[in-house]
């Protein structure tokens, strides 16, 4: 069967062994095997063979650019995979007529597809004779076999640089580092292959505390560049040195690494003067409930694609789930007469492997509407409980009995884009994720006590009610001097005083105690407050 690995994207800064590179693209071993004799480099000569992600990917753009006029010796350009491939010695077959140009059929390595060519009488020959005595193919043209990119201890210079000197290590801290979530292990790779480079692919076993001050030192400096000329954030820089300190923490426990300095991590640390920059935070932009009823109401749907944009948004605001697990999520999570959902980490993308039970928001009732009424479609459609809840346009169509389950989105991609037109239909610019700031917001008005509050931020999926206070809808300057201005007024009351100005008014205070004077003291500071409307909260 044909197939094509556009859609596998390995990542630049990993490493990969021969193992997950047979599974990440699906291949048995002769393919790669066959990749490494086309060009492939693997990081060192050592068997098990290791491969930059940065080579797998230089290696497939390359066999995809080169057209039929770029085609070595006993090269075949594959229109199944768009690859061009050295096929199996044992598949080609060679058919010679007289007066035209000889033509070589064979059967494509990487996807299994036929592939010809035609040859010229040097080509043919040279082919006819691999074919006689079961030599592959790549030994042909080795003399114009093309040097590797951009690989090595001091990489040959292209468009990027990198080196893989230290590629082993790495694969060794990717094990360790498994427990991570995998964008945060890529982010730590980065921070890792920054410093390699500014090491100009030096081993890691000869670093020293001088190189490490030299490079905190850079980091400090990028900062104050544009991003234009290569500059960085206060935060990139922060979690650059970070990381670095604790890779090299781990890696002082290392065979081989033992004698690194025992105070080198502690020399990526920042100076306290950036540090301290770190400390005022901008504000983040999210919706008040009302806006947020607004923008979705105003969200076009008239195509099947539109309104279920529209449902994803206003899901955004039922749920609380993140962009990652939201996209993801299927008919069989979601109990619609609790009306809750259920982040299940198996099978979705939920942040940390967390799994939890969600219920419904209150004060959400609108984006419930549109919300089930796009479930109804669906159904209509025949979407099953495996079903992805937000799939993919193409899959918008009605289903066959015992049809193969509906897959998710790919990825996050459309909830953004859909969050982004709708938000600057209304002049503001927020993401997925201002959600859920617009609901701890919603939550910090609704939730009268440590208990309330505690819930609130388990429905949010976090386990300790200090991470929603400290990360989410955090409250703005102009609010918190109208509530400090309410409070000096006294035109905000305890729980436990305004329970004593109900009593008062019911008369259930004897006249003359002093429980009677103190409730009719404050009936009378709240009349005096709140003027012509209560504003009692």
């Amino acid at each position: 069967m044909s197939r094509s690995y556009r859609s596998v994207r390995p990542h630049s800064a990993q490493v990969y062994s021969s193992a997950e590179v047979l599974a990440l693209y699906g291949i048995c071993r002769n393919t790669l095997s066959s990749w490494v004799q086309s060009g492939l480099r693997p990081s060192d000569t050592t068997i098990p063979y290791l491969f930059r992600g940065a080579e797998l990917k230089r290696f497939h753009a390359e066999r995809a650019m080169r057209g039929r006029k770029d085609l070595r010796l006993g090269e075949f350009k594959c229109l199944g995979c768009g690859s061009a491939v050295f096929p199996d010695i044992r598949s080609i077959e060679v058919t010679e007529r007289k007066g035209r140009a000889a033509t070589a059929h064979a059967t494509c390595c990487d996807c299994g597809a036929m592939v010809v060519k035609f040859l010229s009488a040097t080509e043919c020959d040279k082919i006819k004779k691999c074919v006689t005595t079961n030599n592959e193919l790549t030994r042909i043209d080795e003399s114009k076999e093309q040097s590797p990119a951009c690989i090595g201890n001091r990489g040959a210079t292209r468009e990027t640089e990198w080196f893989t000197t230290n590629d082993r290590i790495l694969h060794d801290w990717q094990a360790y580092a498994g427990r991570y979530d995998p964008k945060t292990m890529q982010a730590h790779l980065v921070s890792i292959r920054d410093f390699e480079k500014f090491l100009e692919g030096l081993a890691f076993s000869k670093t020293t505390p001088k190189q490490a001050g030299q490079y905190r030192d850079h980091l400090v400096n990028l900062r104050s560049l544009k991003k234009e000329s290569g500059g960085i954030s206060n935060s990139t820089a922060r979690h650059r040195a970070s990381q670095l300190a604790a890779f090299f923490t781990w890696l002082r426990g290392q065979e081989g690494y033992k004698r690194l300095s025992r105070s080198l991590p502690d020399y990526f640390a920042l100076p306290r003067s950036v540090s301290a920059q770190q400390l005022p935070e901008a504000q983040k932009v999210y919706l008040t409930l009302e806006d947020a009823n607004r923008m979705v109401a105003k969200m076009p749907g008239k195509n099947l694609v539109q309104r279920r944009d529209r449902a994803m948004v206003a899901f955004a605001y039922i749920s609380g789930l993140r962009a990652g697990a939201l996209t993801s999520v299927r008919f069989k999570h979601l109990d619609l007469n609790a009306r809750t959902v259920w982040q299940d980490a198996r099978d979705m993308k939920a942040k940390n492997g967390k799994s939890y039970l969600a219920k419904w928001f209150p004060r959400t009732e609108g984006f419930q509407d549109m919300f089930l009424d796009w479930l109804t479609e669906l159904t209509k459609l025949g979407f099953e409980p495996q079903d992805a809840v937000f799939p993919d346009g193409k899959d918008l169509i009605a289903r066959l009995p015992k049809s193969a389950p509906v897959e998710p989105l790919q990825s996050s991609r459309p909830l953004q884009a859909a969050f982004l037109r709708a938000s600057t239909e209304i002049g503001k610019k927020c993401s997925p994720h201002s959600a859920r700031h617009t609901l701890k917001a919603l939550g910090a008005q609704l939730c009268r006590t440590l208990e309330d509050r505690k819930a609130w931020s388990m429905n949010l999926g976090h386990s300790d009610e200090q991470i929603t206070e400290r990360h989410y809808g955090k409250m703005s300057p102009e609010r918190g001097a109208s509530i400090m201005e309410a409070l000096r007024s006294g035109e905000i009351f305890t729980e436990e005083e305004n329970e004593m100005i109900i009593d008062y008014h019911e008369g259930r205070f004897t006249r003359g105690t002093d429980a009677y004077r103190v409730a009719r003291r404050l009936a009378e500071k709240r009349e005096k407050a709140r003027g012509d409307e209560d504003l009692i909260e």
